[in-house]
């Protein structure tokens, strides 16, 4: 993806570890680290650069999302200014659209007040792109797939990208894309359609204080 070469000439330093992100085919990444490992900083700067390509819509989404507008939407909006991009984006209560190509970025939660929305998440028209932060939160796999079956642009490539803290052996995560393919805890690289991003506290110590 050229976006790269768009992001480094906006002055923002993502460690070469994200740098699959942007460059490998694969339909699911695998994003893990523990606090201060600087993952959700790499994903949101590659889901803007993303943006910048025309014909994609990003579903970010967390098991409980009460409102984007106040916990997510400024963690992008910080994102923007570094990059000084305010200009090309529009920002609502749980979208963020650029405006020079139309692709955009919403935030729904898999769980509402009201309760599971997960059929309102699989019927979204035209979502290039699935992402699941805090992906350890969400137990039920079953969940997981319906949205991710509902991911099937034929022009974009489709990525479902789920971002989480080291989880229990246990989880269905571990054991779907970690155990049955006999991946080692921390790995980094590719097997066949997954691409395995692990980083700590030390890949990101420039931005952190002692």
């Amino acid at each position: 993806m050229d976006n790269l070469e768009e992001e480094v000439k906006s002055g923002i330093n993502v460690t070469d570890k994200y740098h699959p992100l942007w460059n490998s085919p694969s339909r699911y990444f695998l994003v893990t680290g523990g606090r201060g490992s600087g993952k959700s900083f790499g994903v949101a700067v590659f889901l803007l650069t993303l943006t910048y390509e025309e014909g994609h819509k990003v579903l970010f989404s967390r098991y409980t999302m009460v409102s984007a507008q106040t916990s997510i939407i400024p963690e992008f909006i910080e994102k923007i200014n570094l990059m000084e991009a305010m200009d090309d984006f529009r920002i609502t209560k749980d979208e963020i659209i650029n405006l020079t190509t139309g692709s955009s970025i919403i935030f729904k939660g898999i769980i509402t007040s009201s309760g599971n929305q997960t059929a309102a998440l699989k019927s979204l028209n035209g979502v290039t792109t699935f992402v699941l932060d805090e992906a350890e939160e969400l137990v039920d796999e079953s969940v997981f797939d319906m949205i991710d079956f509902s991911v099937r642009s034929q022009l974009k490539q489709n990525r479902c990208v789920l971002i989480l803290n080291p989880t229990t052996k246990e989880h269905w995560i571990y054991q779907r894309f970690f155990q049955n393919r006999g991946i080692p805890d921390g790995y980094n690289g590719t097997d066949n359609d997954i691409t395995f991003i692990h980083t700590d506290y030390r890949d990101n110590k420039e931005n952190l204080s002692k």
